[in-house]
């Protein structure tokens, strides 16, 4: 147990959701109007808070020759206590040298603290580089990173 900003933070708990439990991520994703949508057969973590309350979700993506880490997003209560951290750290034990994330801009000192390095743009698999480029061409100001954990 530990305290932020004077209030103690206890009890959130990190999990991974069956096939059957998805649509609890996609309505999470719905009601906070977050960009996500796990599939099934995909690596979906969350993280309870207390009364089992969903708080944060994050899913990995497989594709024939990498992973992406997408749609991380902590419930706006719940931003700045570290629970993106702890999602994270938790996914972390199903990443390997060939799983990408596309993070913003501004949150490359966070993704670099858990093991992703910028990526060089020229030496990337085309399969990697069409999907980075399809997000970024809809207005996204995002980085290309690898995990190197």
């Amino acid at each position: 147990m530990h305290y932020n900003g004077g209030v103690k933070v206890i009890d959130y708990k990190s999990q991974w959701l069956t096939d059957i439990e998805l649509p609890l991520a996609n309505k999470f994703y719905r009601y906070f109007a977050f960009r996500g949508k796990a599939k099934r057969h995909e690596d979906c973590a969350i993280v309870r808070y207390q009364q089992n309350e969903l708080v944060a979700c994050a899913y990995l993506r497989r594709y024939e020759h990498f992973k992406l880490l997408a749609g991380v997003a902590v419930a706006p209560m719940h931003q700045g206590v570290g629970v993106a951290r702890c999602l994270l750290h938790f996914q972390s034990s199903r990443f390997d040298d060939k799983t990408y994330t596309f993070p913003y801009v501004h949150l490359q000192p966070f993704y670099e603290s858990l093991g992703f390095v910028l990526v060089d743009m020229q030496k990337v698999d085309a399969g990697v580089m069409g999907l980075f480029k399809r997000y970024r061409d809809q207005g996204r100001n995002i980085i290309l990173m690898l995990y190197h954990g």
